[in-house]
């Protein structure tokens, strides 16, 4: 019996055993988005946190890579220490890994601007504990010790005086454990309240946290007590030094989301349920009216739901009464509104649905004109109080050709620097032509009457424009949150494409012109559609031209699509025209770097796409892609759809998301504001 009891106890103190990590190891993270501003003092810093550490017996590792951020890798740290990390570092994947290790039992120690990473990202600032602010020059000050027990203030004396940035933050947490204060008498501020909280600690949802405001300058990180300072929190955030518990994660995570549609007057609301994707719940809730466009709705998603290969197993429930609307802001019966249908009624939609607390997915465009994007503003500012996600489907993001052609632009080596351009000559130039008659789905488009009024739709130059002004930008200013300010409307113009009755019949089912169309009527058998627009604008000093043409039919290829941006030391263009066999194709032109050289510099862009390949022709260049990679337009919504579901599981946007959606629709709503007045 002795013998069964120590072997039971044995066990019992091996497994507890294996709970300890072997070793005290911290990862240093000192990662700042490129345009935020970057504190001078991290490299010392760095170097001299992992110095005092090590001497003291805990490793550390110093890294600015986000990349470090994935299950397998945070495993291997007692705690993170973010070093002035400054702004938008992760992406969302990173963020569920991050959010993951604090559950688990991880431990968080932040030092000075760590409090202005991720800052719309509420999750990061519950855990820190608050967001910073703003900050009174670099002065003079003393700061209060009220709490001596703590590791990291037990040695500090009662008050500190300091040269240091005064940090202010909004909003605070409740629940912290306030450690030093600020004696706001002893330095100039507007804004401090007297004994302002400066560091503080407290255990986050099985993770432990602990963050100091000081650490502005390298005189800091030779401060013996400031370093004190800091490893005292380190030893606090490393606890007893447990192994990570996964296994806590699952009380948090989300169920899977539940799609509402909203009377899906357009294909793209179906496109989105193409394909069954993780985290989805594969029942759908639609409101709508009943008729024409939510039968054709129900068919398509049917069709994805009875063919062969990889077929669906969405289970759709309909609501069609009159109310509809008001029935699914009652009912809520879903997490996510996904809304691709009469562009008229979206912005209202989309501001009510926000208001009711529901995270929605739009297609685009948001908001028609001038009036809309007052609203859209409104909405924006609504879901993020309500801490929701509001976004729009931006499918050209997942082109391969167009992804491809950022990521060049984004190499120095290859690159250079983009040119500003001109408005003779704009750096960057997207065009498009689309089609009335197409197929969709294997299967000719039907599309709704309302499709061909400017009022209901949009024109074309707030509509499809949306796609190449968010193209513009995004390779422009890669990651970068811009304002309207930054913007300016140089040149618009706007046309019609003349379509005939009997082509109107061909794509409505239709027999005459309804009666909302009858002021858009050349002659009693002609429509003009005003669906195409050009845009001349520029952002910060980068000229841009966007231009999109509605054909009624071709023989030849389907929609197509040109672009070209310039840089220092070569050109990046996209065509999709007969040579290419309406393929689009990626080029390098006018190239002034050596063959060799541009070889050894895309050799790094093969690395994160294999299998793709430079050919010459000529003295161009061509980037040969495989097949693999062309996923083709109507995959590309579920891949939105895939990357929003991403951000719904943090429950965060990138920080440059919202205010780049915002310029947008700002550069297409004011260029056809500026338009009409050219009449």
């Amino acid at each position: 019996m002795f013998r069964i009891l120590f072997l039971a106890l044995l066990c019992f103190q091996i497994s507890f055993a294996q709970k300890t990590r072997p070793e005290k190891r911290v990862l240093i993270f000192s990662k700042n988005a490129a345009w935020a501003y970057r504190h001078a003092s991290i490299e010392f810093g760095a170097k001299k946190v992992k110095e005092y550490c090590e001497q003291r017996g805990i490793k550390a590792d110093i890294s600015e890579d986000a990349s470090l951020f994935n299950d397998e890798n945070l495993k291997k740290y007692s705690s993170l220490v973010f070093l002035s990390a400054n702004q938008d570092v992760f992406d969302a994947d990173q963020e569920a890994a991050f959010q993951r290790y604090i559950r688990a039992g991880g431990g968080f120690v932040g030092i000075h601007s760590s409090s202005g990473v991720e800052r719309n990202w509420k999750w990061f600032n519950q855990m820190l504990g608050a967001t910073f602010k703003v900050h009174p020059p670099y002065q003079d000050g003393t700061v209060k010790v009220i709490d001596k027990k703590h590791s990291s203030t037990k040695m500090l004396p009662t008050e500190w005086k300091r040269t240091d940035e005064w940090y202010f933050f909004t909003p605070m947490t409740n629940k912290l454990n306030v450690l030093m204060v600020l004696d706001s008498t002893t330095f100039k501020s507007n804004v401090h309240t007297q004994n302002y909280p400066n560091a503080w600690y407290h255990d986050f949802e099985g993770g432990r946290s602990f963050y100091t405001a000081g650490g502005h300058s390298e005189k800091d990180f030779e401060d013996p007590l400031f370093m004190q300072h800091v490893f005292g929190g380190i030893t606090y955030a490393i606890g007893k030094n447990k192994m990570l518990d996964y296994s806590k994660n699952a009380k948090f995570e989300k169920a899977p989301a539940r799609i509402i549609t909203l009377d899906p007057g357009h294909f793209h609301s179906a496109l989105v349920q193409k394909t069954m994707l993780a985290g989805l719940n594969p029942e759908v809730q639609i409101y709508a009216p009943a008729g024409e466009d939510l039968n054709q709705h129900l068919q398509r998603i049917n069709s994805y739901n009875t063919r062969k290969e990889a077929p669906t197993s969405w289970k759709t429930s309909t609501y069609t009464g009159s109310d509809y609307f008001e029935k699914m802001i009652s009912e809520k019966k879903g997490d996510i509104v996904v809304m691709a249908g009469n562009n008229a009624t979206k912005t209202d939609a989309i501001l009510k649905s926000v208001e009711s607390g529901m995270n929605v997915l739009a297609d685009k465009p948001m908001c028609i004109n001038t009036e809309g994007y007052e609203k859209l503003k409104t909405a924006f500012k609504v879901a993020k109080e309500k801490n929701i996600l509001l976004y729009d489907i931006m499918t050209e993001r997942s082109e391969i050709t167009t992804t491809l052609q950022r990521e060049l632009s984004m190499m120095k080596g290859i690159f250079g620097d983009l040119l500003p351009g001109t408005p003779e000559d704009p750096s960057i130039i997207k065009e498009s032509v689309h089609h009335f008659f197409k197929y969709v789905s294997g299967s000719p488009l039907i599309r709704p009457q309302w499709f061909m009024d400017t009022k209901q739709q949009g024109e074309g130059i707030v509509d499809v424009t949306t796609h190449l002004v968010d193209l513009a930008i995004w390779a422009a200013f890669p990651e970068t949150p811009l304002d309207v300010k930054d913007a300016k409307i140089l040149a618009a113009k706007r046309w019609p494409t003349e379509m005939t009755l009997e082509e109107f019949g061909k794509i409505t089912g239709a027999k005459t012109f309804p009666d909302f169309l009858k002021k858009d009527l050349k002659d009693a058998n002609t429509l003009n559609v005003f669906a195409n627009g050009e845009i001349d604008f520029k952002v910060k000093n980068v000229h841009s031209k966007v231009k999109v043409l509605w054909n009624y039919s071709t023989d030849k290829g389907g929609d197509t699509h040109y672009s070209i941006i310039k840089g220092s030391l070569g050109n990046i263009e996209i065509k999709q025209g007969e040579e290419e066999k309406y393929m689009p194709t990626l080029y390098i032109k006018n190239s002034k770097i050596s063959e060799a050289n541009l070889n050894v510099e895309f050799e790094k862009l093969k690395a994160k796409y294999p299998g793709i390949s430079l050919v010459k022709t000529g003295t161009d260049y061509i980037v040969d892609i495989p097949t693999k990679y062309r996923t083709g337009h109507e995959a590309h919504f579920g891949e939105v759809m895939e990357r929003y579901l991403k951000f719904y599981k943090v429950n965060n946007l990138p920080d440059w998301e919202v205010p780049n959606m915002l310029l947008k629709y700002y550069i297409t709503t004011s260029a056809l504001e500026l338009a009409n007045k050219q009449k």
